[in-house]
């Protein structure tokens, strides 16, 4: 149809129409469909031809001449142009001045427009194709969860007429049919090309997740908002091609293969692959068994495992003519669902329709029926609700079932002059009826041209006269095209900048999760080979015998030395064996002797025992601070406290003479006097020795877990490039094993030797046993002496330690103690003494030997074993050595392998890292194409100019032109003559 010239309101016009024309029809009814519940309304062909009569009204095009764009006709008003888009004035051809074109920006210039000065519409046409192609190109990609991007998302109440509007812009005639396309979201992208295709896709975002009982209005709530739906980790999200249509004019097909995609989405457990129709043209399958698969589908579809699904039902229209634009269409918002069982889709449909509105990039259409009133729309309220008023544009639907009263009109008209249920992007209003598009089309541009009955269905009113500019579908979807794209121009920066920062994040996730090596078995022999050797050499170098001798051996030793038997040599009291044989025993110059029991002295407390000083006081030259700590019971540095362990216990507490004197009695032989029987040394001394389990166990332990710390090292160096592999990971758990194994090797042999030593005394060293045996009797005495002259003289005395003593002071108290032996007379607990001395002589002899043993079972035995068993151990634990049928290629490939998580986290990642890279593809290709188009404009403007400063010179206008490197404005320069002064020269 020929466009008709828009007029003043007083002008009269006359549509002509087309060769061809006829009034929508079908048979002797014509059929309705623009709502979500399948309305229908009849007119008889008399009454449509009577519709399609000239009105004496002005005429208004609904559509879009080639070339022609609705920025032609109107004029945005505000005084940026990077502020939201306001309501739009009027202005007839005549009063139009020339408008601010949206500048998008670019990443290379960001003060750079995709159009020069004077750029043809056309050419603005093509930019803005190409914003709205990148754009849905980006949302296709499911990039969202990295950069939020602008968005159409159309919105209504059910039997809004949202159907119908979704399918007029999409250009394509969508199944309208009840529960069709209203139990998903669908994605639609529109742009123009050469041939026609309708690509359909299954955009997965959420997981399946059945209840075990019939959802419930309790089960939606904040934190599940779809049940039974789970959202997905982004790297899991999937996009699964399903079908192409390529006969735009079967609207059957298209919706036969929409109905199907919608019932795969709903039916997550079986393969998608089962729902992808057969379509008529397809060849391969005969009818019957098309018809019978189509049925298969029908059950699927009445008995779906969900009712409704967040999950995304994506088109992909290509065709000459369509707008460019991509947008979601949600399932209308409804109060109360026709079912007491299908009350929580009440809630989920709300949660969904406002997920979509809070998306701030999202521009939300609106649709409002013009037969309903405006102030029950609950669409609307969830707009209101999430703020986003400022973001709407509305959609005044089903003009033609306009309420005729006067009254009726002045609703719409305080809306569309901003008066009432204000949307910041204003209103456009349309009028679809009819069976297809164009049908629709046809009956839409006689209506806003009141050639209808007005005895059948009325006229549209004269008084929308002056909102004519926002009558018709392909006014809105020009304004949708350039609001859209201008909006993606502003974030552009933004999401190429997200995207860059996203994909450096991914590699450098991917470097912990590097690809296989080419070669795998050069890799495993090379790093085996390297950790044997590095073992080897670690093990029995100097530094690491001599750091584990200053960590471990020396504090292992000073434990053991440290724990020798203790034995208080403070005068005793007068006590008596049992309650009938009492024992005097020389008392202070002065005092009376006091009876005390023999198990109340034992049984003493330390803190009781006052004036106690216990002979191991004067002999710290042989303890640590780490031994004393030990003995008062808490750790000290390189102190560990007592474990369980081969005779382990805490150490027994030290004896005074009385109780070594009763058990040396007890122990005595009759009829010999004077003698110690050997039975009385053995107890003493196995008693404390058999405190050693507990120091031997730590030893063990500590040794082994210092020696399994430097082999996991070393493997953790040589297997470097294949930490993520099974060779690393079962190498890891070998050498845990052969390190328990060794420590169990050593426990037994140490253990051995402990419980050789715990037994009896003995010891072939008669030379050491004598001098250990002589010092600890002179340190006992000179103790025992100093607490023998305290007792007398009521004094506490100060004893300084024999080892702070110089030669000559040892000289002068050896003379003094002398002289003092002379009054107090001979120890009458001599004997205890040299008891006491033997035992603790025996102690030092019997611990020296210990600790060399098991100091060179660690020095000469364990290292030594590791580093010769090392070279083979992993070899043949890994399946590397087969006596039969040697190392297969197998071997290596399951080596190689990763773990399932390992393996599952890189193919995340390089799913992702794939959608990224194709993201930034196409927004370098965005930049790219603005590049070029603005080197065009500027190329073609710097002809201009030269070419009429040639005109006003006299010249001919042959020009050379000179583009600077990076593709900005060219250089005029005349090929004649100089340049005067003052003419411009870039």
């Amino acid at each position: 149809m020929t466009q008709t010239n828009m007029r003043r309101a007083n002008q009269h016009a006359r549509i002509k129409r087309e060769p061809g024309f006829q009034p929508p029809m079908t048979n002797s009814r014509h059929a309705r469909v623009d709502d979500d519940d399948n309305m229908t309304v009849d007119f008889a062909p008399s009454e449509v031809e009577r519709r399609m009569q000239r009105s004496d009204a002005p005429s208004v095009d609904t559509r879009l001449a080639p070339g022609a764009s609705v920025i032609g006709d109107m004029e945005v008003d505000g005084e940026d142009q990077d502020d939201e888009c306001m309501l739009m004035e009027v202005k007839t051809k005549a009063e139009v001045v020339e408008q601010d074109l949206p500048t998008p920006r670019s990443f290379v210039n960001m003060d750079r427009s995709f159009i020069g000065p004077g750029q043809a519409l056309k050419d603005f046409g093509q930019e803005l194709k190409d914003i709205n192609d990148a754009l849905g190109e980006l949302q296709a990609r499911g990039i969202q969860h990295v950069v939020s991007l602008p968005e159409l998302v159309l919105v209504g109440d059910q039997s809004s007429g949202k159907s119908s509007l979704m399918s007029a812009i999409a250009g394509l005639s969508l199944p309208r049919s009840s529960g069709t396309c209203t139990r998903c979201p669908i994605h639609i992208l529109i742009s123009r090309a050469d041939e026609w295709s309708c690509r359909v896709f299954l955009k997965e975002d959420y997981a399946f997740v059945p209840r075990n009982h019939p959802i419930t209005l309790q089960d939606v709530t904040d934190r599940d908002r779809f049940p039974p739906w789970v959202k997905l980790d982004p790297s899991r999200q999937t996009r699964k091609e399903f079908k192409t249509v390529r006969d735009r004019f079967d609207a059957e097909e298209i919706e036969t293969l929409l109905r199907c995609a919608q019932v795969a989405i709903l039916n997550p457990s079986t393969p998608y692959r089962f729902f992808v129709p057969r379509l008529k043209n397809e060849s391969g399958q005969s009818d019957a068994a098309r018809r019978e698969h189509l049925d298969r589908i029908k059950e699927k579809e009445a008995h779906g495992e969900a009712q409704f699904s967040p999950n995304t039902v994506a088109l992909e229209v290509k065709g000459p003519d369509l707008a460019d634009l991509n947008f979601y269409d949600l399932p209308g918002v409804f109060i109360t669902a026709k079912r007491p069982e299908d009350r929580f889709l009440e809630r989920v449909v709300r949660n969904l329709t406002c997920e979509y509105i809070s998306r701030q990039n999202a521009i939300i259409l609106w649709a409002v029926p013009m037969n309903q009133d405006t102030e029950n729309s609950f669409a609307f309220k969830l707009i209101q609700e999430m703020n986003a008023e400022d973001r709407c544009v509305g959609v005044m639907t089903k003009a033609d079932l306009l309420p005729r009263e006067m009254n009726g009109f002045s609703s719409w008209l305080s809306m569309l002059n901003e008066q009432a249920h204000r949307t910041g992007l204003g209103y456009f209003i349309t009028s679809r009826q009819g069976s297809d598009l164009d049908e629709q089309n046809k009956f839409e541009e006689a209506f806003f041209n009141r050639t209808a009955d007005s005895a059948t269905m009325g006229q549209w009113p004269e008084i929308f006269e002056k909102y004519r500019d926002r009558c018709g579908i392909e006014k809105l979807k020009e304004f949708l095209s350039i609001t859209l794209g201008r909006e993606f121009s502003k974030v552009l920066p933004e999401v190429k900048q997200k995207v860059y920062n996203r994909l450096l994040r991914i590699e450098e996730q991917l470097e912990k999760f590097p690809n296989p090596p080419p070669n795998p078995e050069m890799e495993i022999m090379r790093s085996l080979a390297e950790f044997a050797t590095n073992v080897k050499t670690r093990v029995l170098q100097q530094e690491f015998m001599s750091q584990w001798d200053c960590l471990f051996a020396e504090p292992f030793k000073k434990r053991i030395l440290g724990s020798k038997p203790k034995f208080n040599v403070k005068e005793p009291d007068v006590i008596t064996i049992d309650d009938n044989s009492p024992m005097a025993t020389p008392a202070p110059l002065g005092q009376t002797p006091r009876k005390r029991s023999l198990a109340q002295d034992i049984n003493m407390t330390p803190s009781k025992r006052r004036g106690q000083i216990k002979a191991e006081d004067s002999d710290r030259m042989i303890m640590s601070p780490s031994t004393s700590a030990t003995m008062r019971g808490t750790p000290g540095p390189g102190n560990f406290p007592f474990s369980p362990g081969p005779g382990g216990g805490p150490p027994p507490r030290s004896k005074n003479l009385m109780e070594l004197r009763t058990i040396i009695r007890r122990s005595a032989i009759p009829g010999q006097p004077g003698l110690v029987s050997a039975s009385v040394y053995e107890p003493l001394y196995t008693e404390v020795a058999r405190t050693w389990g507990p120091h031997l166990e730590n030893f063990v332990n500590q040794t082994i877990q210092f020696l399994q710390n430097e082999v996991m090292k070393i493997l953790d160096n040589a297997f470097s490039n294949l930490k993520n592999r099974a060779v690393y990971r079962e190498s890891v758990e070998h050498m845990k094993s052969f390190m328990e194994k060794h420590k169990e090797e050593v426990r037994n042999q140490l253990n051995l030797i402990y419980n050789l030593e715990t037994q009896r005394i003995f010891t072939k060293d008669e030379e050491a046993l004598q001098r250990n045996k002589t010092a600890e009797k002179r340190i006992l005495e000179r103790h025992r002496h100093f607490l023998r002259m305290a007792a007398r003289t009521g004094e506490s005395p100060a004893i300084r330690k024999m080892e702070e003593l110089t030669e000559e002071e040892l000289a002068q108290e050896q003379a003094k103690m002398a002289k003092e032996l002379k009054l107090i007379g001979p120890d009458p607990y001599d004997q205890e003494i040299t008891v006491a001395a033997y035992v603790r002589g025996y102690y030092l002899t019997a611990a020296s030997r210990f600790i060399d043993i098991v100091a060179i079972h660690i020095m000469s035995g364990l290292l030594p074993r590791v580093a010769s068993v090392i070279d083979t151990y992993l070899h043949e634990k890994l399946g590397l050595y087969s006596r039969t049928s040697g190392t297969g290629p197998e071997i290596f490939m399951r080596l190689i392998s990763e773990g399932p998580e390992t393996e599952r986290k890189r193919k995340e990642l390089k799913v992702e890292k794939e959608r990224l890279d194709q993201a930034m593809e196409i927004i370098v290709n965005l930049e790219n194409k603005e590049q070029m188009a603005t080197a065009t404009a500027a190329n073609s403007q710097a002809t201009q100019v030269a070419a009429m400063m040639m005109s006003q010179q006299g010249q001919r206008p042959e020009l050379s032109i000179r583009t600077n490197a990076n593709g900005g404005v060219a250089t005029p320069v005349s090929e004649r003559a100089p340049t005067p002064i003052g003419t411009y020269e870039a």
